[in-house]
């Protein structure tokens, strides 16, 4: 098949992850794929297998199928001629849902409570796009952190709507002296597309530092090396950071927000209110309890595994097929 995919950038987020990863599997299945955002530059930070090009020439291309996931691209994904347009909606409350389904594109979800919520809204089929992990290279290291001291990990970005970061501060700040000692390390990436410094202004207790712009080596060496990762968000699609701290053997702790597919309380994650005195009481017993922590991290691989890329690739093209 040809593959047309529409992106508004290709910088360091999740939802692009998510069409990178996507286009790099149909690739590998042998599919010829074309990726086209406005600077049509390949991306820099993850090796992408298919064709890249200027967003401006898709109209003039054709495809089997054609899928996109952001608003500022739908008026290109909707004049692309191609068999089939999906809209790919990866957050609660995207505009661009709407208007791809009066339009008649198809709809696709990125975890079932987002399907679900689609359905009802626009009273029609949803597809299934709920997964997405690269077991190959989010995958457990236990020298990594057997060497390191005790680590909560959290994603950094500044947003206390949606990603929390903030509330998950306060609850770590709240912890005092009742755990044992640890370090808390904040990641995120700063470019053209995320302009915003996350240290300016954060709330951070003394115990924790940031560490921007990691490479994909490093941030999967900061999984590695992390006893416990939390996350804290809200109307997500699919928190990717969560799944990807599973499949290194991290323990988690996360809110249901974009977790609901994969995390099991108790089995593979303590599921918990986006309170920071909930969050914090969470921590305390992963920090406190390391039978519990060990646990919960050798239960995270194994939940990973059926959401790999490959498999949601597959998955996506059978229900078209059907």
């Amino acid at each position: 098949m040809r593959i047309a995919l529409f992106l508004p950038h290709v910088g360091v987020f999740g939802g692009v992850r998510r069409f990178l990863e996507l286009g790099n599997a149909w690739s590998r299945q042998g599919h010829e794929v074309t990726l086209y955002h406005p600077d049509g530059t390949p991306p820099a930070w993850l090796p992408f297998l298919g064709a890249t090009a200027r967003l401006e020439s898709a109209a003039g291309a054709r495809s089997d199928l054609a899928i996109g996931g952001d608003p500022h691209t739908l008026d290109a994904l909707l004049a692309h001629p191609s068999a089939r347009r999906v809209y790919y909606c990866v957050i609660e409350g995207d505009p661009g849902a709407p208007r791809a389904a009066a339009a008649g594109a198809i709809l696709a979800a990125n975890s079932g409570p987002l399907r679900r919520a689609l359905a009802r809204v626009t009273a029609r089929a949803v597809l299934d796009g709920a997964g997405g992990i690269n077991t190959g290279q989010f995958r457990p290291d236990p020298a990594r952190r057997a060497h390191a001291p005790l680590r909560v990990l959290l994603n950094g970005r500044r947003s206390r709507r949606k990603k929390g970061t903030d509330l998950v501060l306060a609850a770590l700040r709240g912890l005092g002296h009742r755990v044992p000692a640890f370090e808390v390390v904040l990641f995120d990436a700063m470019d053209a597309h995320n302009r915003q410094d996350p240290r300016d202004g954060a709330p951070l207790p003394p115990n924790a530092r940031f560490v921007l712009n990691p490479s994909q080596e490093e941030l999967v060496a900061l999984y590695q090396s992390s006893h416990v990762f939390v996350a804290a968000e809200r109307k997500a699609g699919w928190c990717n950071t969560a799944l990807e701290a599973m499949a290194c053997g991290c323990a988690v702790v996360c809110t249901r927000s974009g977790t609901r597919d994969f995390a099991r309380h108790g089995q593979n994650a303590l599921v918990t209110l986006r309170h920071p005195f909930f969050i914090g009481r969470a921590i305390r017993r992963l920090l406190v309890d390391a039978e519990l922590r060990a646990r919960l991290a050798a239960a995270g691989p194994a939940s990973a595994e059926p959401w790999r890329w490959e498999r949601l690739a597959e998955k996506l093209l059978a229900q078209l097929a059907g």
